[in-house]
């Protein structure tokens, strides 16, 4: 069957046309997308907004610092607190006569030392109750140690004999030396009268 040339070209023309029409229609119309809204920042208000919590974070650490100050000021009076009245304690029997001595000293001037010497036995307990050990005896004569004893003058030689003046206290736990013993090559000049204080370094 023969087919009508100009049937042909009617049908590719009503063809191009209607894809003409689709394709305008898809693409002037195009599918509705969905909705994106982005909030737009004020750049002011951002500002505003991060500083007010930096400015809350620095007033929280403010507060905590000056609570952390005021507990630590506390304990630290509590602890000083504690150490006096213990000190007192150990010492209150020195403490209490030691008003009394010096009054009976003014009075009676040939006092023999001997007979005040007792009142400082409380010191003793003190220091043992510390731990602190005393660094020699007095006028013990003992070879020179640096690390031990000061000496009254400087050309003293490590390992030379010398006098203990004055004792030195050192700690038996932390093995510390708080105070050195003074030393010298002579011994003191100790007065023998009896009319005068004696000096007792038993």
């Amino acid at each position: 069957m023969s087919q009508d040339p100009n049937l042909f070209w009617f049908g590719c023309i009503l063809w191009l046309v209607s894809v003409l029409v689709i394709f305008n229609l898809v693409y002037s119309h195009p599918p509705a997308k969905a909705k994106v809204t982005q909030k737009r920042v004020d750049p002011i208000k951002y500002a505003y907004v991060v500083n007010t919590d930096e400015e809350k974070e620095i007033a929280q650490l403010r507060r905590e610092c000056t609570r952390l100050r005021q507990k630590l000021q506390q304990q630290s009076q509590k602890i000083r607190e504690d150490f006096q009245h213990n000190t007192f304690y150990q010492l209150e029997s020195l403490l209490t006569n030691y008003p009394t001595v010096c009054k009976v000293v003014q009075e009676h001037p040939d006092l023999p030392a001997k007979n005040i010497l007792p009142l400082f036995k409380p010191l003793d307990k003190v220091l043992a109750h510390w731990g602190y050990e005393a660094i020699g005896s007095p006028l013990a004569q003992v070879p020179y140690n640096p690390q031990l004893h000061q000496p009254d003058d400087r050309d003293i030689t490590v390992g030379e004999m010398v006098y203990i003046w004055f004792v030195g206290y050192q700690d038996r736990k932390l093995e510390y030396i708080i105070s050195p013993a003074v030393v010298s090559r002579n011994l003191p000049q100790i007065p023998k009268s009896t009319k005068s204080y004696a000096v007792n370094f038993s």
